[in-house]
């Protein structure tokens, strides 16, 4: 195959306003270099300072360049009869193609290109970053250059070599439906994996590779095989029941253990049944870990989970950063499990939190335990692939299947050859594939048990007898939550539970004890009945193939056209509702909380019109619902029963929409409804939430009271040194009033004292009396100073998004003089996305809002300066926030005392908690919210932080401070390199 791979630089996004300047291509043959052409191109206009940076280019290259108009012409010579390719080609074709409209030529090539990033998004399934650089590393590709024409020209062509490779490897059939799918929308990226195909072909025929198996049409990665034959099947007749492989928890399990309290070794000997033992000098651990440390917090907090769980009482235990609190808690958890043959659920807010305790910290239990020991990571049934769906949805796509949705069924092709596990957070969820995986994803509503032909493969059954047979399951807050709401339908049976990041579980209970409707997920859950005015959706297909059939199949078609005027029907009726609920909400407004008073308004009544028009109908979808499920289990070809069940299930999916929909007005006193309005003024995005006011009830009798043990953990749980608040918001005040509640505070191992310093500018303005514009004209120039005083590596974190994006535009220029970058949340990109290039670079600034106050790993130099903006107040017009602050005054208590200051303070523990990361890091925290000397409560803020008083001082001492700080030679640094106690268990935690 002949390509030319090119590559343009331009003054930015826009093909109609901004302009070419720069070119380079190469000519790709079969895999091989030929010719290139490059040229730089003087532009017209001035070229933003941010392209320079961003290219490297200066303006001496471009102001002696020929114009466009001399060097399109050569480039078109060089093009002309060629296939053009390149990373994100659209892009780089839409200038092309405005270029020779503007200068009157025709482009000699075909507008059908091969695009490196759409191939590198299929076959590269399991990488969350697609840019051209993320590709080239994770393909082993050198770059000569970035954001340079030719250099990205060159880089994309071998790129595209390497990819090549990666498809080789894929299987005969995957690579033919990769080529039909592609065909129905590029015939250039079609013959590319036909030409792929047919080396595979030459080389292996059509056998499948080692790991892969096939059923029907689909080629999937071999689940490896669990013991027994039955396991998927058990886990099956569990589901929707109250799981369990026994009632009685001390009853032998299926896994093969035994009850008895002194259990043999792998190799005979008597289990260590003593966690404390795990920590001494000599033990395995310390064997295990080279760099291990005695740590009296950390044996602290092995003893006191080794109690609750053994004396089945619940615990609170605060442990400071470095503690190494995940093991403190898996240890115990792990010889309780073992010893009383007894299931222990661990449950995170975070999947890093989760990753980290399966790949890192369960690997070194095993190393040092003596012992058989199972740890599975269990998720929610929506996270696994369906693959009857994805199977099915495949061979339904044809030429009127949307591009970006062509392009997902490719990416989840190639992703099922060779991931085990079927988990979506494998997945990179851009494009449409976030939309299509509703429609693959695994569900009670549509599972068809043992009559699907994948039952024995399924991920869902695999992942859930994987966690049936587990001694440690770890999972989330939300699946826990859900397993709550479900009466216990959803996890395997446990009667003792750890959940780590534990500040974050009466947020998640808030939202999962309550029930939320979006407006768009609406419109995705009708789609995957009808959608394209009828031309597709499963009740389509089933139209479609059941136009032939019998006289009793054509029973069934009138009922589906019938159920496709009601989907349609309630659909306009659930568009009409959320219509209405826009109209109440004020301008600029983006939550708006419904109370008595607004029932009452003329508003409402269209609403309420909606919501009547929806329940008359949800009765006749849900007969249809029924009626579909009984012609599915008279039906006798598979394929069309599987379909049958899932229109069933995404009719019952539907109705329960509309039913949270229909809601609004009648939620009961002690839930708080609201509407939210996310997205752009142009294109709104309208939710409807009800939430309870008080979760406390509710945890302490589906939780507190039915489970004999319940640990609770987390850097950040006191306030004020005592954990009042955290066990009233919870539930847990009746635990403690009997005696059942323990309390542990661990502080954290590192030395505050000399390892960091607070500091507090006295002359800051106030700044929430400012503007976001006027605020972040003096916010520039004093993290400006600071950035220069600490040679960037710098985190500042706002509370408002609007001065945030002040901030960015004000101070990015500055910074640049300096030679250092700005990364600025959603100015830049997500979280996500802006960590990574933070880290690799020693120069830079980032300003992060909500997400970036915890959950964030940058120890050592890769963060020295934290500025904190703002004290983080929750801002009380939330409908929650305000709903809670109602019933406290109502209850004569003070709601910023009981509430708004006790959740600010740890929200604040949490954002400090990013700078100190190791015994050897140094870092300075600087405060620009005054409130923290001047008001009645700011002690508590100060009071919080571990054996710190801060530097109060005008803003020039405080940044000479800074620098002093910073410059001098850090002594916890050398003394940590010198023994050798850069910690491992340190970080575990």
């Amino acid at each position: 195959m002949e390509l030319v791979v090119y590559d343009l630089e331009t003054t930015g996004l826009r093909p109609e306003q901004d302009e070419i300047i720069e070119i380079g291509a190469v000519r790709w043959v079969d895999g091989a270099i030929g010719d290139t052409f490059h040229s730089f191109v003087r532009p017209t206009r001035r070229v933003p300072d941010e392209i320079y940076e961003l290219t490297g280019l200066t303006p001496a290259d471009l102001q002696n360049a020929p114009p466009l108009e001399t060097v399109l012409p050569q480039f078109l010579k060089f093009i002309s009869g060629s296939t053009l390719a390149g990373h994100n080609a659209q892009f780089d074709l839409n200038f092309l193609m405005a270029a020779c409209d503007k200068a009157g030529y025709e482009l000699p090539a075909s507008r059908d290109v091969l695009d490196s990033l759409l191939l590198a998004r299929v076959l590269l399934p399991f990488e969350q970053a697609h840019r051209l650089g993320d590709v080239a590393a994770r393909c082993g590709v050198e770059q000569p250059g970035e954001h340079r024409g030719l250099a990205d020209a060159l880089t994309t062509a071998k790129v595209l070599s390497a990819l090549m490779t990666e498809a080789s490897a894929l299987p005969y059939l995957t690579l033919q439906q990769l080529e039909r799918l592609a065909s129905l929308f590029s015939p250039i990226t079609a013959n590319w994996f036909g030409m792929v195909a047919e080396r595979r072909y030459q080389t292996y025929g059509t056998a499948l590779p080692a790991h892969c198996d096939q059923i029907q049409q689909l080629v999937f990665a071999a689940v490896p095989p669990h013991p027994g034959e039955t396991d998927a099947e058990t886990a099956a007749d569990m589901d929707g029941e109250t799981p369990g492989l026994c009632a009685d928890t001390s009853a032998a399990r299926e896994d093969g253990h035994s009850s008895d309290s002194e259990l043999p070794g792998a190799d005979g000997e008597e289990l260590v049944v003593d966690p404390s033992t795990f920590f001494t000098a000599d033990s395995p651990l310390g064997q295990a870990l080279p760099s291990f440390e005695i740590r009296p917090g950390q044996r602290a907090m092995v003893d006191a989970v080794t109690t609750a769980l053994e004396e089945g009482r619940h615990l609170i235990a605060e442990a400071g950063t470095g503690t190494g609190k995940s093991l403190a808690y898996l240890i115990p958890a792990a010889l309780h499990a073992a010893r009383e043959d007894a299931r222990v659920i661990v449950s995170t807010h975070t999947i890093a939190l989760q990753d980290q305790i399966e790949q890192r910290d369960f690997a070194t239990l095993r190393r040092v335990m003596n012992m058989p020991l199972s740890l599975a990571v269990f998720k929610g049934r929506t996270h696994y692939l369906c693959m009857r769906k994805l199977a099915q949805e495949n061979a339904g796509a044809d030429f009127g299947t949307p591009r970006p949705e062509l392009e997902a069924y490719m990416t989840l092709l190639s992703w099922v050859a060779n991931t085990p596990a079927g988990n979506r957070e494998e997945l990179s969820m851009s494009g449409r594939l976030a939309d299509v995986w509703q429609r693959v994803q695994s569900e009670t509503e549509t599972c068809i048990h043992k009559r699907c032909p994948f039952f024995k493969s399924c991920y869902y059954f695999r992942a859930r007898s994987a966690a049936y047979e587990a001694d440690i399951v770890v999972t989330n807050h939300s699946l826990v939550l859900s397993d709550l709401k479900s009466e216990h339908r959803v996890l395997p049976h446990y009667d003792k539970i750890i959940f780590d990041e534990a500040h974050h579980l009466e947020e998640e209970a808030t939202r999962h004890l309550g029930a939320e409707v979006y407006a768009g997920q609406c419109a995705a859950s009708v789609g995957r009945l009808v959608r394209d005015g009828g031309k597709h959706g499963v009740i389509a297909e089933l139209l479609n193939r059941l136009s032939d059939a019998s006289t009793a199949e054509a029973v069934q078609i009138a009922k589906l056209e019938t159920l496709q005027d009601g989907v349609l029907t309630v659909k306009a009726a659930m568009d009409d509702a959320f219509a209405a609920l826009a109209q109440l909400v004020p301008a600029g407004q983006s939550e708006f909380r419904i109370t008595p008073d607004v029932t009452r308004t003329p508003a409402w009544q269209a609403y309420q019109d909606a919501v009547h028009r929806m329940t008359d109908l949800q009765t006749k979808l849900r007969q249809l619902a029924e009626d579909l499920d009984e012609a599915a289990e008279r039906t006798a070809d598979q394929d069309i029963a599987g379909r049958l069940y899932d229109c069933a299930g995404f009719v019952r999916d539907v109705a329960a929409k509309a039913d949270t929909l229909c809601r609004g007005g009648d939620a009961g006193p002690d839930f708080v409804v609201w509407i939210e309005r996310t997205g752009t003024a142009e294109r709104p995005h309208w939710s409807l939430h009800i939430a309870p006011i008080d979760v406390a009830g509710i945890l302490r009798s589906t939780l507190f009271e039915t489970k004999a043990s319940v640990v609770l953990t987390s850097a950040t749980l006191s306030v004020n040194g005592n954990f009042d608040f955290i066990s009233e918001r919870l539930g847990l005040s009746a635990a403690a009033e009997e005696g059942r509640l323990q309390t542990l505070s661990v502080p954290s191992p590192f030395d505050y004292k000399t390892q960091a310093m607070l500091c507090v500018p006295t002359d800051v303005p106030e700044l929430a009396k400012m503007g976001a514009e006027e605020a972040a004209v003096w916010l520039s120039d004093s993290i400006y100073q600071l950035a220069k005083a600490s040679g960037g590596r710098l985190l500042a974190l706002f509370t408002s998004h609007a001065m945030l994006r002040a901030t960015a535009r004000t101070l990015r220029d500055p910074l640049r003089s300096l030679n250092i970058r700005l990364f600025a949340q959603g100015v830049d990109g997500t979280r996500s996305h802006l960590l990574e290039p933070f880290r690799k670079n020693p120069n830079a600034v980032l300003l992060g809002a909500q997400s970036f106050w915890e959950g964030i790993d940058l120890p050592g130099d890769q963060l020295t300066t934290l500025v904190i903006i703002r004290l983080p107040f929750a801002p009380p017009t939330h409908p929650v926030t305000a709903a809670r602050h109602e019933r406290l005054e109502q209850q004569g208590k003070s709601a910023f005392w009981h509430a708004s200051l006790p959740e600010a303070v740890v929200r604040f523990r949490q954002g400090f908690g990013r700078l100190i990361r190791t015994m050897s890091d140094r870092g300075v925290v600087v405060i620009y919210d005054k409130r923290i000397i001047t008001a009645k409560y700011g002690q508590t803020f100060i009071r919080s932080l571990p054996g710190l008083r801060p530097l109060i001082a005008p803003e020039a001492q405080v940044i000479e401070q800074v620098r002093r700080f910073l410059t001098r030679p850090n002594k916890a640094s050398e003394s940590a390199h010198t023994s050798g106690k850069e910690v491992s268990n340190e970080r575990h935690g």
